[in-house]
């Protein structure tokens, strides 16, 4: 994929960058007025029509990713859905994809047991009491392999000793780990205490030992690097709002404009997780930012909307264009989108922001899951001294 970009030094020059390719360098030796330039680490061409016409018509337009200020300058009437195939074109080409085997948790669902007396029962009462679609899909998945266990026996007749069975062959057979263990344990306990009313019960079973994994952080220059990869305004808005205020993917997604308090420097984030409200505050520079992308984008109801039904954008499309942009920007460091989240917090801690308030600010129930950003803050561990150097 080639990336063409407005330079941040002179705005009479594009920057052109792809991966190192001998077949590249030799293609826009075409393009003239091309020169590399070793500050910037990639060519540079004249900003001129004829230069991105040229561009195109040489690595082919589907090949090439332009930032969204060269769109709407050579293209003003363009339309957001031609500004959106300019600045996240799909990749691979359309026509020119390989197979790839989904992973497991891709399947489809079995809908042969939609109809299943358990899996209706559950899944009614599961929307009476409002819980999360994700809550809903984890425990029918779970309720499901527990009927396909039982070989068509009546699970309202399952004792628990038979159940503990159950879950030793979740763990010795299937080697689930513990987390998922717990999923299997809380749906069949939902089904027998809310759906059959009967009293609580306690399952004992020695969970394997759940490795104690930390959060992946970015430094303050990757986390730049990921901005300046971003060539959608729309999207590099988004990744800018995470970092700046912690929210998690689906709480950006539903965000209102409503919800902007320019008044009280404030955005009120709507059912949360665990249904919860809270506030985050609203700065001068994200403000700012934010103030740019709605002259340009002009949004009806959410902040960032699906542009041909206005209804707020995929998880999963938000997810994918950022797993791209990062890969542009060359960071190695494995995570998703969430991982701005995490170093939104750590950041905080290491300017000596109040663990209580990053705890607010993140909508965590309890302290100890913000204390766990206490143990990769680098700002007091990088200045010890090691004994290496007494030596």
């Amino acid at each position: 994929m080639i990336t063409i970009r407005l330079d941040d030094q002179d705005r009479q020059l594009l920057t052109v960058s792809f991966p190192a390719d001998p077949i590249g360098n030799d293609i826009i030796r075409a393009v003239p007025g091309r020169r590399w330039s070793y500050s910037r680490r990639c060519w540079v061409v004249p900003n001129t029509r004829a230069s991105v016409v040229k561009l195109a018509g040489l690595y082919g337009k589907e090949h090439c990713r332009f930032d969204e200020a060269i769109v709407r300058l050579y293209k003003p009437a363009a339309t957001p859905a031609v500004v959106e195939q300019a600045t996240n074109p799909v990749w691979p080409p359309v026509g020119k994809e390989q197979p790839i085997r989904k992973p497991f948790r891709y399947t489809p669902p079995i809908r042969e047991y939609d109809r299943h007396p358990v899996i209706v029962a559950i899944s009614e009462t599961l929307k009476i009491q409002q819980y999360s679609y994700k809550t809903l899909k984890n425990y029918k998945q779970a309720l499901i392999a527990l009927i396909r266990y039982a070989d068509n026996q009546p699970l309202e007749n399952f004792t628990k000793l038979q159940y503990q069975q159950y879950l030793l062959f979740l763990l010795e057979k299937k080697r689930l780990s513990g987390s998922t263990l717990n999923v299997h344990i809380n749906a069949w306990k939902f089904y027998c205490e809310k759906v059959l009313q009967r009293p609580k019960e306690f399952y004992d079973i020695e969970y394997p030992r759940r490795p104690h994994k930390l959060p992946t952080v970015y430094s303050v220059a990757e986390v730049k690097s990921i901005f300046n990869a971003t060539t959608s305004v729309k999207y590099r808005t988004l990744f800018k709002l995470v970092y700046a205020t912690g929210l998690r993917l689906s709480e950006v997604a539903h965000l209102n404009q409503t919800d902007l308090d320019r008044v009280r420097r404030l955005i009120t984030v709507r059912g949360g997780k665990g249904k919860k409200d809270r506030i985050v505050m609203l700065t001068d520079k994200l403000e700012a930012t934010l103030t740019t992308y709605l002259t340009s984008y002009k949004p009806q109801t959410y902040l960032f909307e699906n542009e041909e039904n206005h209804e707020p954008l995929a998880n999963r499309t938000i997810q994918l264009i950022y797993s791209e942009t990062v890969r542009y920007a060359g960071i190695q460091k494995r995570g998703g989108i969430h991982t701005l989240r995490h170093s939104f917090a750590t950041h905080l801690l290491e300017a000596g922001t109040d663990i209580r308030y990053i705890q607010q600010l993140l909508g965590h129930e309890s302290i100890l899951t913000t204390m766990r950003y206490t143990h990769v803050t680098a700002d007091k561990i990088s200045t010890l001294k090691s004994p290496l150097d007494d030596l």
